[in-house]
């Protein structure tokens, strides 16, 4: 494998180099989409651990799993946290939009818009390889969440903010390097990549103070708890 190539491995055990270039295998439609729920149990670690490690430290971490398995995961893991920090905010705070909504808006609404963006600038990205990238980048919104759940029951903006530099970082850099890797138009790959990396980091800053930040008002003042 070449240094500055990536590998889109998905479940029909079929590697697909990209680099700007070719794809070399055609499996029909109803066995890919079948094909891309099929992952053993003990791989997910694996795969969720590489979401984190940016394309550039050695030949794994060049390797993107193409699967819908992980992404489902991700979503309803951010989804069960999200309904429970929801029910746990001020009356006067909670968002009037279940947290099913923001998650559902996101996930159709970025892969689209990514897709189209990826296309216009001659990428050969398809539409499950883009599902992956996406997905597995939410597993660095439910860490950031979590620990800080876990560690400042969503009180410490200081510390939310320090988590997600490092966790939410981590996937959107890899996310940002991957595009760049695979779309051959330079103004093409400036927006897709500008354009997935701020919606990416939003998405997590407008989901923790929305359903997790006990007191904060969307679009209001801050409620001071009794």
């Amino acid at each position: 494998m070449k240094a500055h190539s990536v590998i889109f491995i998905d479940q029909y055990d079929q590697p697909k180099y990209e680099r700007f270039g070719r794809r070399f295998s055609n499996p029909s439609l109803s066995t890919r989409i079948c094909s891309n729920f099929r992952v053993v149990p003990w791989e997910l670690p694996k795969r969720i651990f590489t979401s984190f490690v940016p394309p550039i430290l050695g030949e794994n971490s060049r390797k993107v799993y193409v699967d819908f398995v992980g992404p489902l995961l991700a979503v309803l893991l951010l989804w069960s946290i999200l309904t429970s920090g929801h029910y746990d905010k001020h009356p006067k705070a909670m968002l009037e939009t279940p947290p099913v909504l923001s998650l559902a808006y996101y996930c159709l609404a970025m892969p689209s818009l990514c897709l189209f963006l990826a296309k216009a600038g001659n990428s050969n990205l398809t539409l499950p390889e883009i599902i992956a990238l996406l997905g597995y980048g939410l597993y660095g919104h439910l860490a950031t969440i979590f620990l800080c759940y876990l560690f400042s029951m969503e009180s410490s903006n200081f510390f939310f903010f320090t988590v997600m530099i490092f966790f939410s970082g981590l996937s959107a850099l890899r996310l940002v390097i991957v595009l760049l890797m695979t779309i051959p138009k330079p103004a093409a790959r400036l927006i897709v990549c500008s354009v997935a990396a701020t919606f990416h980091v939003l998405f997590l800053i407008h989901i923790h103070f929305s359903y997790m930040h006990k007191t904060f008002v969307y679009g209001g003042i801050k409620i001071t708890p009794k």
